[in-house]
């Protein structure tokens, strides 16, 4: 139970080698400053690895620098968190460092536990220890802190490279596994500790924080925008300590919950399909289940979030569809795929963005509200006057030939698509976009938008379409807000109904559109058409697919 860390000296000393000098030192850290900060917190981390200290010392140090680097980690993230690839030099510069600095925490608590199981294996180093403790349950508490110390920084690294559009790496699942398993062969890991800067009062264990980490991974938490992002992370860390361990899969599953299964000895994190393992374990979600089932129950009668202990910040629906969402897939098995996805390699043509869109649908045609009010047409005609004829300048020629890039399609099905490319050939992509896709050979678009966007090793980046159903007709729209009050014409689509996948029609709006029973006009082919809005089936972050009544 011993890990591969480097050999320490006292060359080269940190700033500090106490928890008393090391609030000294804080005081003198701008801390609102999350790059300076960052950047010294990650010098003395560095150093204080590589520094030899006594075990007790080096966690005391650890310990008083935990909380306000975590508030520095959090300020840091707003410049990276949710940002569409490849992302900007300095939203990746506050990225590289924001993981540099979990990395380096977790080796400093890593190091103290990894002293301490080597002592526990060595009997000798075990009597001396026993000597200096006041009992076998000092050392077990001290065993489950330093455990659960070194997982929850794995907890807040992994919660930040999904910010960041990243995925943890093999490595990160093996280190992960191997401290867990060491807390569970010192019999530690369901023992219950105080963690006040994640958890305040109540208590937490190893066991609930390998859970949050396993949890935040089935939940598939890099699709979803930051802000849901945030209470999911928030969820996994609360009901981590609902969620207890098993060494064999449980026999009657009838009014149990489908088990996590995870493998101890491998580099991958929780699936739903077991292997042949010694290194088999099982989540036990059944308890969580009830809990969940239960929230989403109240939601349902009226019940705020706030008060069902889902945070002040979260908000209805989307609290209800983000419970559902994790119930299926930390309790229910996953989410089976409507229709089955096949491999593919070929290249498509990709176009990113509502506007840019609606132009290339549209035949390439500059969108022109239907009608005009005075002040629209004073405006052209200024413009016209300054710049002369510029109806062509939103994307014809050059221009919008370069708003057309190529990707490479890797696996499809009748609904999705999964492509890829260079990570900086082409636009910034994030979920939520309205993308329209088509195969070099194709003979049309077809809308839809980014589920999700990852970086994918060095200099790739990946994505995950959804393809919306029927053949996008590119319009007008604009909201009645009463009888007589109409907004400004904005760019749309209408998807026509497809009874043989019983889908009905749908329109697409602009982002902050949709409210229920709220009437907006449609121009289509010069024909005007009132349609009223009753459900949003899909919601992006420029975007509103909705149901309509004729």
């Amino acid at each position: 139970m011993t890990f591969d860390l480097p050999p320490t000296g006292t060359e080269q000393s940190p700033a500090f080698l106490t928890a008393i000098t090391c609030q000294d030192w804080l005081a003198t850290v701008p801390l609102a400053n999350a790059v300076q900060a960052q950047s010294m917190l990650m010098r003395q981390l560095s150093l204080l690895h590589r520094f030899t200290l006594p075990p007790s010392d080096r966690f005391a140090i650890l310990e008083a620098l935990r909380g306000p680097l975590g508030d520095v980690q959090d300020d840091a993230a707003k410049k990276f968190a949710g940002k569409p690839l490849p992302l900007a030099p300095h939203e990746q510069a506050a990225l590289e460092s924001t993981l540099s600095v979990w990395h380096q925490l977790a080796l400093g608590y890593l190091r103290c536990f990894d002293v301490f199981c080597s002592g526990m294996t060595s009997m000798p180093a075990l009597a001396a220890q026993h000597a200096q403790c006041a009992s076998h349950a000092d050392l077990a508490a001290k065993g489950a802190v330093l455990a659960q110390r070194t997982l929850s920084v794995f907890a807040d690294w992994q919660v930040d490279l999904c910010r960041g559009a990243q995925l943890p790496d093999a490595a990160y699942w093996r280190n992960l596994h191997q401290v867990f398993f060491a807390a569970e062969t010192l019999g530690v890991a369901g023992r219950a500790v105080s963690d006040p800067v994640r958890h305040g009062n109540a208590h937490t264990s190893a066991l609930a924080t390998y859970a949050e980490c396993n949890l935040l991974s089935t939940a598939n938490a890099y699709e979803l925008p930051a802000r849901h992002l945030a209470w999911v992370a928030r969820w996994a860390k609360r009901w981590g300590a609902k969620i207890s361990l098993l060494k064999q899969p449980p026999e009657d599953i009838r009014n149990r919950a489908v088990p996590l299964w995870v493998d101890l000895e491998s580099d991958r994190p929780a699936s739903y399909v077991p292997q042949p393992s010694s290194g088999s374990r099982w989540l036990e979600t059944t308890e969580l289940r009830k809990s969940l089932v239960a929230r989403i129950a109240l939601l349902e009668k009226g019940r705020a979030p706030g008060e069902l202990q889902l945070g002040d910040d979260v908000t209805q629906p989307a609290a209800s569809q983000l419970l559902q969402r994790v119930l299926e897939r930390w309790c229910k098995g996953g989410v089976p795929r409507r229709h089955e996805r096949h491999p593919a390699s070929t290249d498509c043509l990709v176009i990113a963005g509502f506007e840019v869109a609606h132009f290339h649908l549209s035949g390439r045609k500059p969108f022109r509200a239907p009608s005009r009010d005075d002040s629209t047409l004073r405006r052209e005609r200024e413009e016209f006057e300054t710049f002369g004829d510029h109806s062509h300048r939103a994307g014809t020629g050059d221009k919008g030939d370069s708003q057309i890039e190529n990707w490479r399609l890797i696996d499809e099905s009748a609904a999705g698509q999964r492509i890829t490319r260079p990570l900086k050939e082409g636009v910034r992509i994030g979920a939520g976009l309205v993308i329209a896709v088509k195969p070099t050979d194709g003979n049309r678009y077809v809308l839809g938008n980014v589920r999700w966007a990852l970086r994918d090793g060095e200099n790739s980046l990946s994505a995950g379409i959804q393809l919306f159903p029927g053949e996008a007709a590119p319009v007008a729209v604009r909201a009645l807000d009463s009888g007589t009050t109409r907004s400004t014409w904005r760019q749309g689509f209408l998807l026509p109904g497809i009874a043989a996948l019983h889908e009905p029609a749908s329109v697409i709006v602009p982002a902050g559109t949709f409210r229920l029973d709220r009437s907006i006009e449609v121009m289509v082919d010069q024909e005007l058409r009132v349609l009223k809005l009753f459900r949003v089936l899909d919601r992006g972050i420029e975007f509103e697919r909705c149901n309509f009544y004729d």
